[in-house]
């Protein structure tokens, strides 16, 4: 169950909090992949929340209720949200704030009233993608939180509301043999813009649809409830809008947390190739330090960098796309039991059993399906109108950089993604320069981070992010990934959260050392019988 917790910051903010292992360092006063989830769904561990909340089946008003209404209204009903009663709503708020008389679209939000009495200000859950849903699967909070805070989630927009940003064309064109090549990508290129042209002519502004007015729709959501004040509980994403919010509404936050936060001034740049050969070489060492581990590989690295180089097209059949391989790597890097079961498999094939692997290869094409048939699946066109207005260098040659000479993986969801979306794939407008970069902000903030965490490393939060947060603190918890924070130990993690969200103390007591199993029982290769079964439907 995801659970929050939270409190005040430290009596004595100038020391460390030593937390049975775990160093808390508060900043010092001064003046964050989602990817194409190209993963193995198979193989992938849940991610943040156990408890979907896709299931939930909303009561929002009828139609009649809503006729007439204006920009900041909110029309609710009385439904249920999990096992418990909230309060299904409809925000109208305007497509494009900076476009006078921009027509109005709806938004979904859900209120969870506190069971008890409510101790602290209302938390607004901000899950992360782009591409992922507010509403529904956001995960459920823990009974501390449900009995003492309101629980709100404001639905975002191109995903939750009469809006959805989905590209098909775009999906259809990933639907391909060897995705990395120039051409496949040059080809996702056209896909994207032909799909940015649909939704143009649908008469959809896309140039609303990012960041500043997803802020923006918190804070009408925030005055129509009538509220005075709120704490944000951001995840991966999530967190960009938090700080964005922070920036633009200062004395209407009451404390932040951030888990798997980003840097604002970084934003997507991130995965730079340097970057992941860096979280490879930790994860070496710790290999190294793994006896049982380091007697089935002596070079954890070398042993990737051979099997990339010598990946067979086929086994038992099955078809091996080496490109397919790095995408679906990448990916499940960022949750250390799956890095794990990533290596295993990298290791048994050097050995001569490319199960696992083909099972990542097969994962690629069952997710492109997924995407494809899902109604629930990727919205395309919210990931890339966020991602594409807050900085990214639209011109830079990530097909080239992104896939440097000897790195050992390079940052394959960089090369694919910004690839496709820049020069030209994607043109939205880009957001005011003062939302993409680092300014302070006074919120009490929390930033809870795994080290070994590849979709946003904690090294550029520190360097970057921490000196901007006035009353920023900064957990990094050694041999966890980028949701383990919140996962591996959710006892630790309601206990942070709870402390930090009503007193503001920074309490990591509850997390135990954390070691990172290396020889998994349930391994990728294990399950490469069915892949060899599922080939009848189409791997290529």
């Amino acid at each position: 169950m995801y659970r929050e917790d939270g409190r005040r910051r430290h009596a004595e903010p100038e020391k460390d909090v030593i937390a049975d292992g775990f160093s808390c360092r508060p900043c010092a006063p001064v003046r964050a992949p989602r990817v194409v989830r190209t993963g193995c769904r198979a193989a992938a561990v849940a991610m943040l929340f156990v408890v979907s909340a896709r299931a939930q089946i909303p009561s929002l008003p009828p139609e009649e209720e809503l006729k007439g209404r204006t920009a900041g209204d909110l029309v609710t009903r009385l439904g249920r949200y999990h096992d418990g009663d909230a309060d299904w709503g409809i925000l109208f708020v305007p497509e494009n704030r900076a476009v006078p008389d921009s027509r109005l679209t709806r938004l979904v939000v859900v209120r969870q009233r506190a069971q008890g009495k409510s101790e602290v200000p209302p938390v607004f859950n901000l899950v992360g993608g782009p591409g992922d849903s507010n509403v529904w699967g956001s995960g459920e909070f823990g009974p501390w939180f449900r009995q003492h805070t309101d629980i709100v989630r404001v639905g975002y927009r191109g995903i939750d509301g009469s809006v959805k940003l989905k590209c098909p064309t775009y999906a259809r064109a990933l639907d391909t043999d060897e995705p990395l090549l120039r051409r496949s990508i040059e080809r996702a290129r056209q896909a994207l813009r032909s799909d940015y042209g649909r939704l143009r002519a649908e008469g959809i502004d896309l140039d609303g649809y990012n960041v500043v007015e997803v802020a923006d729709d918190i804070e009408a959501a925030r005055n129509a409830l009538g509220y005075e004040r709120i704490n944000l509980l951001a995840v991966s994403w999530g967190t960009q809008i938090a700080y964005v919010y922070c920036r633009r509404y200062p004395d209407r936050v009451h404390r932040v947390l951030m888990i798997g936060a980003g840097s604002r001034a970084r934003g997507f740049g991130l995965w730079e190739p340097d970057g992941i050969d860096r979280k490879l070489r930790d994860y070496a060492e710790l290999w190294n330090q793994d006896a049982d581990a380091a007697a089935r590989s002596a070079d954890l690295l070398a042993t990737i960098r051979n099997v990339l180089a010598t990946l067979p097209r086929q086994w038992n059949d099955v078809r091996i796309d080496r490109d397919k391989v790095r995408l679906s790597t990448w990916y499940l890097l960022r949750e250390t039991a799956d890095a794990a079961r990533v290596f295993d498999a990298f290791v048994a094939a050097e050995k001569g059993d490319y199960g696992g692997l083909a099972l990542l290869s097969r994962g690629y094409d069952l997710e492109i399906a997924r995407q494809l048939s899902d109604p629930h699946g990727e919205y395309h066109g919210e990931f890339f109108c966020k991602t594409m207005s807050s900085g990214l260098d639209r011109q830079r040659d990530y097909v080239s950089e992104m896939d440097p000479p000897g790195s050992i993986l390079g940052s394959p969801a960089a090369k694919l993604l910004w690839g496709a979306a820049g020069r030209g794939g994607w043109p939205v407008k880009p957001i005011p320069a003062e939302y993409c970069r680092n300014d302070p902000i006074d919120a009490e903030t929390l930033v809870l981070m795994g080290a070994l965490d590849f979709a946003s490393p904690h090294e550029y939060v520190q360097a970057e992010l921490m000196p901007c947060l006035k009353r920023g603190h900064l957990v990094v918890l050694p041999q966890m990934g980028h949701t383990d924070v919140v996962r591996l130990q959710p006892q630790a993690f309601e206990r942070l959260a709870e402390r930090f969200f009503r007193d503001g103390v920074v309490d990591g007591s509850g997390y135990r050392e954390h070691r990172i199993d290396f020889t998994p029982e349930d391994t990728l290769q294990s399950h490469a019988g069915s892949t060899a079964e599922e080939r009848r439907d189409g791997p290529r």
